[in-house]
């Protein structure tokens, strides 16, 4: 909560009657919204001067131009400001018992109050020559995280990242904790004022087989690293892990592209990245300073940057689309100059986008992503010479309905996630006000590190998604891996192997869209059984996505022993318990699943009364099982699922092999989705089995 006084002095024209003064702040901030009406609540703001003119306020996240679409405005009236003239604007005045105003909840180096002035009260506003800004930190440290890498060599050095975060996700800047690894031997650290809240450590481990690091700190935090497989010989694809998609200050997000490239790198320990601004922001200046700085932070063997932008046509004409090269320059083609004062290369736009996939025909060189922003990309246009990969999950949702599109078209694609991270925090991109869920990671199964066996490995689909988890994820059918095709002579046997970072709730395996094969782990068994009920889907597919969730469950007879939220977002959203027989819950979704688990002591004829905006319905919890029952609600995946599972802890690792004996004739995609205790979740790319019988 703070207290900003802002003081604007009038410049030489003065401001005539009528005539404004406008401070706009970005778009992807989701710091509380000035008011100007309730002195004792938050967010309470004052606009005065000592000149005799009143001054009409007002707040309008629509009120200037992208990316600072919200603006406070001031316009003058009865009478004028002259040269010299103060107006002072107090955000989050706290004179008349106010709390203040609570400020954005991640870190932005300069976050800042754009100042624009209309003298003449003409509608044309002018930026002043500095806009004041001020530097937002993270906050005291929460948790401690260690990033490590999935794969290592027996007695082969690795690194890991450990980081301290505040309560919003942001690395602690204040952080001074002394870190040690449990069972190794190695010296203690303390962080210091450099480290920011993230420190790199070399790790060697022995022993063969599946391992994890587990640190703690002298505050008492406890972390365990994401699984690592250690092998006394390299296997010949390995495990990389990589965020392809977000955007800087330049364009809609924050930060610089410095800024952002070395988060990606040193705070998140990516394997490989990318910068992908929205093409009609790109200018030819800003193309040439990232495709230097994607040359400057490339490292093969240790971590890699694919050069790229964002095509941003609107939807009609393809809509969103990704763009990488695989070498350090490339042609930027984009969607059109709508924010571009220089227009003098506008003949190099290429819209829609099918004229961009004739303008790269033939080449091998550049590969498009099927991405959902804002805009959803238009799989009308698909082209399986440009478009291997699409996305299911980003900062802005989870998509299996573009999944399903794609299967059902007959497309044969790969599955990646991204974050589109716009908060300067790639890799590590958690929920804010203006987006519903936290950053994706791509996993790639590659023969090394360089760009060159990325590429190959993107084209040829061995790639998965996670909602932001290292999980290791190995699928195969009859042998081949993730995104191979091949003729099926019989009978395929699907093998999976799972090692999650959280205890798994549930391994499917998909046919297409048709769910095969549940595996029966989670299954209860007499009375140790839960009651886990789970509400997900998009409002649309294009913006905004959320659906409004907020709502409840009763227990007519018997009583709720205990529950539990499930896969909430956002630190405001949970589940809590008005009597011991209703629960209350806010909750949005953009995809995403939330939910509850639920221990009842309810008799055979009890019956539960879900209560919600988008539905409402009852149901007898004596009658849910371990296949879920499903309550279709909307036609973007807007659905409830009930079903029980076992109380009993459950596994992080899973294998096992099955064999589906009703493969169909033509090709059949199979593919596998993961879900973890925390709602989590991996997609893999199908395997393409063709069949005849």
């Amino acid at each position: 909560m703070v207290s900003w006084t802002l003081v604007y002095h009038v410049g030489r024209y003065g401001i005539d009657d009528g005539g404004s003064i406008r401070v706009a702040r970005r778009s992807v901030s989701d710091e509380e919204d000035p008011q100007l009406s309730a002195p004792g609540k938050s967010g309470y703001t004052t606009v005065k001067t000592d000149r005799d003119v009143r001054l009409e306020c007002f707040f309008s996240r629509r009120g200037h131009i992208r990316p600072f679409r919200s603006a406070l405005q001031v316009d003058v009236r009865d009478g004028s400001l002259y040269e010299g003239d103060a107006v002072t604007i107090v955000y989050g005045d706290r004179n008349r018992g106010g709390p203040g105003l609570r400020a954005q909840t991640f870190r932005e180096q300069e976050h800042m109050f754009k100042v624009l002035v209309d003298p003449f009260g003409t509608g044309r506003f002018e930026e002043i020559e500095e806009s004041p800004h001020v530097s937002i930190i993270g906050g005291p440290a929460e948790t401690i995280e260690v990033a490590a890498p999935s794969g290592a060599g027996l007695g082969t050095p690795f690194d890991v990242v450990v980081r301290a975060l505040d309560s919003f996700g942001n690395r602690s800047d204040s952080y001074g904790g002394t870190v040690s690894f449990e069972g190794l031997d190695m010296e203690s650290y303390t962080f210091n004022e450099e480290d920011r809240g993230a420190h790199r450590f070399s790790v060697t481990l022995g022993g063969e087989g599946l391992q994890t690091l587990k640190t703690v700190d002298s505050y008492g935090h406890t972390a365990e690293s994401n699984p690592i497989t250690i092998l006394k010989q390299e296997p010949k694809y390995k495990l990389y892990w990589g965020d392809m998609h977000g955007q800087t200050k330049q364009t809609v997000g924050t930060g610089t592209v410095d800024e952002y490239f070395r988060f990606v790198r040193d705070v998140a320990n990516m394997d490989f990245g990318g910068w992908q601004g929205n093409d009609f922001q790109i200018t030819k200046e800003l193309w040439e300073e990232v495709k230097k700085k994607t040359r400057r932070y490339s490292e093969p063997g240790k971590f890699l940057l694919f050069l790229g932008y964002e095509w941003s046509g609107l939807t009609p004409a393809g809509g969103d689309h990704n763009i990488y090269f695989l070498g350090e320059d490339g042609d930027l083609h984009r969607s059109d100059h709508w924010l571009i004062e220089d227009a003098s290369d506008a003949e190099t736009d290429r819209y829609p986008i099918s004229r961009l996939w004739e303008e790269f025909r033939g080449r091998k060189d550049v590969m498009a992503v099927a991405h959902i922003g804002g805009r959803h990309a238009n799989l009308d246009y698909w082209d399986p010479e440009r478009v291997p990969l699409i996305e299911v999950h980003s900062h802005h949702g989870t998509f299996e309905w573009f999944l399903e599109e794609a299967l059902t078209r007959g497309l044969k694609v790969g599955f990646i996630a991204t974050s589109d991270d716009h908060t300067c925090r790639p890799g590590l991109t958690l929920t804010s006000e203006n987006f519903t869920t936290k950053g994706g990671y791509t996993g790639v199964y590659a023969e090394n590190l360089s760009k060159e066996a990325l590429w190959e490995a993107f084209w040829s689909r061995r790639t998965y998604g996670t909602t932001g988890e290292r999980m290791i994820v190995d699928f195969k059918v009859d042998g081949h891996m993730m995104g191979e095709e091949y003729d099926a002579e019989g009978a395929p046997a699907i093998s999976v192997k799972v090692y999650g970072t959280k205890p798994l709730h549930a391994v499917e395996v998909m046919r297409g869209t048709k769910l095969i094969y549940r595996h029966p782990f989670a299954a209860p068994e007499g009375d140790d059984r839960l009651i886990k009920v789970e509400w997900m889907g998009a409002r649309v597919k294009s913006r905004p996505k959320r659906v409004n969730w907020d709502g409840g469950l009763y227990l007519d007879k018997g009583r709720i022993l205990s529950y539990s939220g499930y896969a909430f977002d956002y630190l405001d959203q949970r589940v809590r318990q008005a009597t011991n027989q209703r629960l209350e819950w806010t909750s949005t979704t953009g995809g995403d699943p939330d939910g509850v688990l639920m221990k009842l002591d309810a008799p055979p004829d009890a019956t539960a009364s879900f209560y919600s905006k988008p539905v409402s319905f009852t149901f007898r919890p004596a009658d849910v099982g371990h296949e879920p029952t499903v309550i279709e609600v909307g036609p973007v995946n807007i659905r409830v699922k009930i079903q029980a599972i076992t109380d009993k802890p459950l596994p992080k690792d899973l294998e096992f092999t099955i064999v589906d004996e009703c493969i169909e004739e033509g090709v059949n995609p199979y593919w596998v989705k993961v879900t973890q205790c925390d709602g989590s979740m991996a997609w893999c790319s199908p395997v393409y089995a063709g069949y005849t019988p």
